[in-house]
């Protein structure tokens, strides 16, 4: 289960960070699609505005290239952090693109996905409540291997899923990168990671089949990773913990008012 070690905030006004959130129109919706970029090509699509729709994620070409924080943080970063203060916060939120964040250092424990397996969160809990997408006919394909992390009930019929997203797939990762991360999960260590995140909160207009299921609102978490897919993929094999430092903007996800956010935090 998800633990939070530490938590503030932060608002950032002159960022120059490669990455950023776009917004594109469809129909006749003039905002709908939402996007993480880097190098202002999009990443990530995470979803669209509608808090009644599915929730998803699909890598996209841009999802090319890890976004580093400057060098001097790197062995404190391999190390691993047990907590955050203004300096490092500020120099790892030169990476971050402007907005306001709620800044957590989580404990999270990653769990290896297989995409169309039961451990997928697309083609089971997602079919319960919005069924197979009346267009393509298949479940959602997000089009990377991800983790999930937490998964426990909030409120009397919500719940919340963690979703770890790399920007890269597990083909791409160094294994003598993999090796030297085990070596410090191994020696005890408990390296840290950084991800920009967003909270979207969704909830069926209706579902299915009957009777209602168990839960019926999807608070839905999810980390998309900047730095740290070694870390996280040796974390994963090795079912150990690992630190994410984690920026949460608190603007950019799909709930209703920000004492969800609260609510949240106070539930993991």
């Amino acid at each position: 289960m998800t633990r939070i070690l530490y938590q503030g905030s932060l608002e950032i006004t002159d960022s120059k960070s490669i990455v950023s959130f776009e917004t594109k129109g469809g129909g006749q919706w003039e905002v709908w699609h939402r996007y993480i970029s880097i190098d202002e090509k999009p990443a990530y699509e995470i979803g669209n505005i509608c808090g009644t729709c599915r929730f998803y994620f699909e890598r996209l070409e841009g999802a090319n290239q890890s976004v580093h924080p400057i060098e001097d943080l790197i062995e404190q970063l391999n190390e691993g952090l047990s907590s955050l203060d203004k300096k490092t916060t500020e120099k790892v939120a030169e990476i971050i693109p402007n907005g306001k964040y709620k800044v957590l250092l989580l404990k999270v424990f990653p769990q290896k996905i297989e995409l169309g397996t039961e451990t997928d969160y697309f083609s089971n809990e997602e079919l319960e409540l919005w069924g197979v997408d009346p267009f393509w006919g298949i479940p959602h394909n997000p089009k990377i291997k991800y983790y999930r992390g937490t998964d426990q009930a909030i409120k009397k019929d919500k719940r919340i899923f963690e979703f770890i997203v790399p920007i890269f797939p597990q083909n791409w990762l160094d294994s003598k990168r993999i090796d030297f991360y085990r070596e410090q999960f191994e020696q005890g260590k408990i390296p840290t990671a950084i991800s920009l995140s967003v909270l979207d909160i969704k909830t069926p207009y209706d579902w299915p089949d009957d009777p209602k299921p168990e839960f019926t609102g999807c608070w839905c978490l999810a980390h998309y990773i900047l730095d740290g897919h070694h870390k996280m993929f040796a974390a994963a094999e090795l079912n150990k913990p690992i630190n994410l430092m984690c920026f949460l903007a608190t603007e950019k996800g799909i709930y209703e008012t920000e004492e969800d956010i609260e609510i949240l935090l106070s539930s993991i």
